[in-house]
């Protein structure tokens, strides 16, 4: 709260101190920053951060969050109705009670989303600072994961991490110090694209090459087939001259023959051979699902009834998707229009717009999150899918107001040419 109040004439400090809490603060070391392992006021430090900026921000500049709240008056209208229901349901229900990821993996990242768009006005350029703030987390994580694939440990929150049961340092997956190695290829493949949209190819060419090696550490099939698209279309969509993109094409490819051969896809390789029963797992998730999806139509059991579901089920993981999680914690109904409205965003903010990539990171935002548990795990992946989904509509914003501006220019100088000549008096 004090530093809401110091810097409340520069909120884009605390947007960036809220995402960087996020990237490098995991849910298992919270303790460490915020002195909560658990209980009521076992939030985030990231989501205090948030909702601390939010009462700031209505004091020192009421105006920005209502215009915010106007110009998307439905969508947050939506959204205010999708947390009122995933809270009753919680509080009204016997098995349920996950206020926590209640509290981390919607609603602090919702109030972010209103608080970027209702800054993106009075501060123009929000969106390049955020890409490259970015940008910039994500090559942390990723030099971090590794350092740890290096030395076969976690180097950092090691006893919060250990308590996880699916941490084993023999399998060599990781995460550098976000909460799960899925949660680390989330990031990497979302963010990818917007490489595209800077300007020197020394630092595209890092950049890729470093969340190329991350998503290889983090052993996940889709996110290596994700990266290996955004990589092509980086140098592609990329405003550089044809000789330029290949010469970067073919540093890429070479770099990628190294690293095929190197130790780092032994995990992967091992993974695309036997996937553990991952598949098998998840199709009998969705066949109980669909036995039973008449019971959660419209209200569920309760943020986190899930995993207690899964558990009932005889199923070895959790649903392993967002969509059917939610649909058991809140109802069909209010997940389907949760969801709903992360596609109707990027649909109708997806227009040509100056930012490269960034419509296809709002896509990767809306689709990767479904191939796990993501925004049902408490994680860096709710404040990054809203706040990609913040880029997109921002841009769409910004793409609708210079259409309007050309408009207005268009109709006053049709008017001038149209107006009557004023005869001269003698």
């Amino acid at each position: 709260m004090a530093a809401s109040v110091l810097l409340r004439s520069r909120p884009r400090v605390l947007l960036a101190a809220v995402l960087t809490l996020w990237f490098l603060v995991p849910a298992v070391g919270n303790s460490v920053v915020t002195g909560e392992a658990g209980g009521a006021l076992g939030f985030h430090a990231a989501s205090w951060l948030v909702i601390a900026v939010l009462a700031g921000q209505l004091l020192h500049d009421p105006w920005s969050i209502k215009d915010a709240l106007a110009r998307h008056f439905f969508v947050f209208l939506v959204l205010a109705l999708v947390i009122v229901a995933a809270f009753l349901a919680s509080r009204t229900s016997s098995e349920g009670g996950g206020m926590l990821l209640l509290v981390d993996q919607i609603l602090a990242p919702v109030l972010f989303f209103l608080l970027l768009i209702a800054n993106s006005v009075r501060h123009p350029g929000l969106i390049k600072m955020l890409r490259s703030l970015l940008l910039l987390l994500v090559a942390v994580v990723c030099a971090i994961a590794v350092a740890q694939w290096l030395n076969g440990e976690a180097l950092f929150y090691g006893s919060g991490f250990r308590t996880q049961y699916w941490f084993n340092p023999e399998t060599q997956r990781w995460m550098g110090t976000l909460d799960q190695p899925l949660a680390l290829s989330l990031v990497v493949c979302v963010t990818a694209p917007l490489v595209a949209g800077l300007k020197r190819n020394s630092v595209q060419a890092v950049l890729l090459v470093l969340m190329i090696v991350g998503v290889l550490i983090t052993q996940s099939r889709v996110g290596l087939a994700v990266v290996g698209v955004s990589v092509v279309l980086v140098v592609f969509f990329a405003d550089r001259k044809p000789w330029v993109k290949a010469i970067m094409l073919a540093f890429l490819a070479g770099v990628a023959m190294v690293v095929m051969s190197s130790p780092l896809v032994v995990g992967v390789s091992e993974r695309l051979a036997d996937d553990t029963g991952s598949a098998q797992a998840r199709a009998l998730a969705l066949e109980y699902f669909l036995t039973r999806w008449a019971d959660y139509a419209v209200a569920g059991q309760g943020i986190g009834s899930s995993y207690r579901v899964a558990v009932q089920a005889g199923l070895e993981t959790s649903f392993e998707n967002p969509i059917l999680m939610y649909s058991i914690d809140f109802g069909i109904f209010f997940a389907v229009l949760y969801f709903g409205l992360m596609l109707v965003l990027l649909l109708r903010n997806s227009a040509w717009h100056e930012y490269r990539g960034l419509t296809l990171a709002g896509l990767f935002a809306v689709v990767i999150p479904q191939t796990y548990s993501s925004l049902a795990t408490r994680s860096v992946a709710g404040i990054v899918v809203w706040t990609i989904l913040a880029m997109v509509v921002i841009a769409g914003d910004e793409q609708r107001a210079l259409r309007r501006a050309r408009r207005a220019e268009l109709a006053a100088a049709v008017g001038q040419a149209r107006a009557p000549a004023v005869p001269m008096g003698r």
